[in-house]
């Protein structure tokens, strides 16, 4: 039996080397798991955003009245707004030939100044100069005013934000303070628009708590999925960045990126903002994802500015990731060629297994034969053959649990094969899905080596339980009473008595225990030597065990 053990340790050995690596999870997981889910899905949302603007458009070729005509017009800009640049601003040009809005002068200026931010948001910041130099609203109309000094605002940031030269830098910030300023004057405290334009000034003050409260407070007023939330998401995670809480930007970012996802806004920075942020994290594979999904809509917004930014970045990104791909790839080679040679070794095992129960087979045709000619002896050996019948019995007895012990170590090899191939089999459906991220952490996992061990030893203890039925009392009566071995409840042999269990089987070289064991060959020697110190005849006491029947 102790051969039969060989390559079964030699094997667990293997597989516990294979399986030593450990990996570690984000605590944001769960939340980019939800980005990742809103990301499989955003082609239904844009989906029902298509279904919209399809509504409206077909109602809109029903040639309407002149009033329903303009307020339909009017929807499809809304749809279009942070969607695609190009047919909303077709829609806003639709929208200022109509008589009813040509006529109107307060609802004309309105749309021409919506035209020229839609244009800025697009990267157009001469065509949305041109617009706006050309259309100042009178000091009297507060509403136009607002929405004018924004509009400034917002071109002269999103031209900050585009430059490198900082001379044109200063004079854009300038310029947007300015403008910022005279916004301020006349914008209501309890608008949306003072709050987005309070905040990040606010931190540009020095006041960041402030900001942080202001945000925080009003964020549960809006629903995820609204282009509000979004926003004050994404000025949230600016106000975290700047006073350097690492954790907040990023599942700020997140929630914005999600809220756009979820409400088909095409015109973002919280997806290319997110993707940079897990690049510097070493999460290059969400990474790539985040920022090609942020490419992906900024060109179908046409926005020229956010495609600028996220090319910076694709390149690096990209590289790192096809890098990583290739080691992934690589360690995906190595652990097959593990298994397979695994999967051989567990075939030798299996083949040696057999070899030995055929020879126990052999042993028992050999003493049936023996016993058939000592039956035929004169009453005179009568005596001797029955010493020699009990004789053969016990070898029936050796060899039956022999063959017992050697189906049930057979049984426990197949179902490792089953096991690895199953193991196998999960590792290239894992490859075949492109899921590197689950592949690696199904690689480092050591679960299967841990049941593999644990289930081999509790055979093991019953194997040894049943070939000698008395072993624990027989080995605790070779110790001092106060000394005993005492067994947890449900154990049935533990580290100590399995030292001494193999012992008992002939194993007695301390470098093989240690193997079994799966322990160090100075813990087997303390052991060893501790038990001796606790029996009864010291000297003599490893030879009693080997005596235990």
């Amino acid at each position: 039996m102790n051969k039969q053990i060989f390559p079964i340790c030699l094997l667990l050995f293997l597989l516990a080397v294979a399986g030593c690596r450990h990996g570690a999870g984000s605590s944001d997981e769960p939340l980019y798991d939800s980005v990742d889910m809103a990301l499989a899905r955003s082609h239904e949302y844009d989906r029902v955003k298509e279904r919209r603007i399809d509504a409206l458009r077909h109602e809109l070729g029903k040639r309407p009245k002149p009033t329903l005509e303009t307020e339909l017009v009017e929807e499809l800009v809304d749809e279009y707004e942070s969607y695609n640049s190009d047919s909303a601003l077709h829609y806003v040009n639709r929208y200022l030939r109509l008589p009813r809005v040509a006529a109107d002068s307060s609802r004309w200026l309105r749309m021409t100044i919506r035209k020229a931010d839609i244009a800025s948001h697009a990267g157009l910041y001469k065509e949305a100069m041109e617009i706006l130099e050309n259309c100042r609203p009178a000091d009297s109309d507060t509403s136009l005013l607002i929405e004018y000094y924004n509009t400034y605002c917002g071109l002269y940031q999103y031209q900050s934000e585009y430059t490198t030269d900082s001379e044109f830098l200063e004079e854009n910030e300038s310029m947007r303070a300015l403008y910022n300023d005279s916004l301020m004057a006349i914008c209501p405290p309890e608008s949306f628009l003072y709050l987005v334009v309070r905040a990040p000034e606010l931190v540009r003050e020095g006041r960041a708590a402030e900001a942080e409260n202001l945000l925080f407070e009003s964020l549960g007023n809006y629903r995820q999925g609204t282009r509000e939330y979004a926003i004050l998401s994404s000025i949230l995670a600016y106000v975290y960045n700047d006073i350097g809480d690492h954790d907040n930007y990023r599942r700020y970012l997140a929630l914005s990126a999600i809220s756009d996802m979820q409400g088909a806004v095409k015109e973002n920075m919280a997806m290319r903002a997110l993707a940079t942020a897990l690049f510097e994290d070493g999460d290059i594979e969400r990474a790539n994802r985040y920022l090609k999904q942020s490419f992906a809509d900024a060109n179908f917004f046409a926005a020229r500015m956010r495609n600028a930014q996220s090319s910076r970045m694709l390149p690096i990104i990209d590289e790192a990731y096809n890098t990583k791909q290739a080691d992934l790839q690589r360690l995906q080679r190595y652990q097959l060629v593990t298994i397979s040679i695994l999967a051989v070794i567990l075939m030798l095992a299996i083949a040696f297994i057999l070899r030995q129960f055929k020879i126990v087979k052999r042993a028992q045709q050999h003493t049936a034969a023996a016993n058939a000619e000592l039956s035929e002896l004169s009453q005179r050996l009568r005596e001797a053959n029955a010493g020699l019948a009990e004789m053969n019995s016990a070898l029936k007895i050796a060899g039956a649990t022999r063959e017992e012990y050697a189906a049930t170590f057979m049984e426990f090899c197949s179902s490792t094969i089953s096991s690895l191939k199953n193991y196998h089999r999960s590792l290239r459906v894992l490859a075949a899905q492109g899921n590197p991220a689950a592949l690696v952490k199904k690689l480092e996992s050591a679960e299967i080596i841990d049941k593999t061990v644990n289930e081999f030893y509790q055979r093991f203890d019953n194997a040894v339980l049943d070939i000698y039925p008395g072993f624990v009392e027989k080995f605790n009566a070779l110790l001092r009473p106060e000394c005993r071995v005492q067994l947890r409840p449900g154990e049935l042999l533990n580290t100590e008595l399995r030292v001494f269990a193999l012992i008992r089987i002939g194993i007695d070289d301390s470098s093989k225990i240690a193997g079994f064991l799966r322990c160090s060959i100075t813990t087997v020697y303390t052991y060893r030597s501790k038990m001796r110190r606790r029996a009864l005849h010291p000297d003599i006491f490893e030879d009693e065990v080997a005596d235990i029947s």
